[in-house]
């Protein structure tokens, strides 16, 4: 007999896919929206086979079986589970017998899991549905706001933030990347007018980035910590733009104000929380990187240069983290099916990164050009950080989805960057 629970389920993701539909399909983007969804639910589908059948193990069954733990309690001791889900009430038998109590950011994603749990009995491949349609909004989101203020780069759109399979498979099912890369689309997708045109944000729009920027610094704060950093300066500099009109504010005066104002940030920053400041980071990054290559197999580790966790130590091997970062792993020494796959969708980034940057003597920088910086120093940022952090290839991967997506969509946008950075065709209405 038929769960009667996931019969509504399914027909409750019908009627969401429907509504969603029918509110976007006149959107530059709106005739890719069914198929790119239904490749969505496909990858979070495969996804949870390659870690339940060939990998037999993984985040993702450690947050089913902690999540599946906490539903449960919610019909025989709705009290522990409330303690645990607001206080991590320790003294609670339900605390005892979880496994990811010693990880908060896990825990916090098996808690997230065990609200869908509740309402699937269960049902680890209907909440990946509901994880993989919430990443895969917020990237049609976003990139039918870029399509809209920059229409030529509606093939980039298409392809990096819908069609691309690193971003299709990674960002899927029940992970915590699905949730992440969502968050980070929903949050750029918001601020997107401000950032291209200088507009206005409305309140209940801020209010709504605010809580999900808080959520994203609860499940990776080093994601939250990068786009705070970046968004603040470029949206200032956007604005101040918009204030100031008949005022002319070149390139270099935008860079000026933009380095000036990003600096003032990360300042800031590092007095709010001490894990933002130089030293921790270089901390959490020494010890996170010695255990990847304690547990990780020398064939899918980053090949660092005499490698010390101090700051010569990072300085001196940058630019491989970069690389790596962006590129790896590429075709050749490439061994198994998925690390296959990356490696060719890597050439072709690769191949069109390579394109722009012998062409990019030709670019006439003009409005958006300070939106290229931001973006670009953010991958860079982020590119970097994991590298040093995940030195596992396989792993990294996976942890890339957060950026790789805007990447994408920069190489390809225009091999040379020229239509996108000159705001050629007159911008739409608002």
């Amino acid at each position: 007999m038929l769960d009667p629970l996931l019969i509504i389920n399914i027909f409750i993701i019908i009627i969401l896919v429907r509504g969603l539909y029918r509110s976007v399909r006149y959107r530059p983007l709106g005739k890719f929206y069914l198929p790119g969804l239904s490749l969505k639910l496909l990858a979070g589908i495969a996804l949870g086979l390659y870690y339940i059948v060939f990998f037999q193990g993984g985040d993702t069954l450690l947050f089913y079986e902690d999540a599946t733990r906490m539903a449960r309690s919610v019909f025989d001791k709705p009290g522990e589970y409330l303690s645990v889900m607001l206080y991590n009430d320790h003294s609670t038998v339900l605390w005892g017998m979880l496994t990811l109590t010693d990880e908060p950011r896990a825990l916090l994603m098996a808690k997230i899991l065990s609200l869908f749990h509740i309402l699937t009995n269960g049902n680890y491949w209907i909440s990946g549905f509901y994880f993989s349609l919430f990443a895969y909004t917020g990237l049609w989101s976003l990139g039918d706001k870029l399509t809209t203020y920059f229409p030529w780069t509606r093939n980039a759109a298409i392809a990096g933030f819908i069609f691309f399979p690193s971003v299709l498979f990674w960002s899927s099912g029940v992970s915590k990347e699905a949730i992440s890369t969502g968050l980070i689309a929903w949050i750029l997708s918001i601020y997107v007018p401000s950032l291209a045109r200088g507009e206005g944000v409305a309140k209940r729009k801020v209010i709504m980035s605010l809580i999900l920027l808080f959520i994203l610094w609860l499940l990776k704060y080093y994601y939250a910590a990068a786009l705070i950093a970046i968004l603040i300066p470029t949206l200032i500099v956007s604005i101040l733009k918009r204030m100031s009109a008949g005022i002319s504010w070149n390139f270099n005066k935008q860079v000026l104000y933009w380095v000036s104002f990003l600096v003032w940030s990360v300042v800031i920053a590092s007095f709010i929380h001490p894990n933002l400041r130089l030293t921790n980071v270089m901390e959490v990054v020494s010890t996170n990187h010695a255990l990847y290559v304690q547990m990780s197999d020398p064939d899918n580790l980053i090949s660092f240069r005499d490698f010390t966790p101090t700051f010569m130590g990072y300085v001196k091997n940058i630019h491989i983290a970069v690389w790596a970062g962006l590129f790896q792993p590429l075709p050749w020494g490439s061994e198994g099916y998925i690390k296959l796959i990356a490696s060719l969708e890597n050439l072709i980034i690769l191949v069109f990164a390579v394109f722009s940057i012998l062409n990019i003597s030709r670019i006439n920088v003009s409005n958006n050009g300070i939106l290229v910086i931001g973006a670009m120093t953010y991958i860079f940022l982020m590119a970097v950080f994991l590298a040093f952090s995940t030195p596992n290839l396989g792993t990294l991967a996976r942890y890339k989805s957060g950026f790789v997506f805007l990447f994408i969509y920069l190489v390809m946008a225009d091999p040379v960057f020229k239509r996108f950075l000159i705001m050629k065709r007159k911008q739409p209405g608002k």
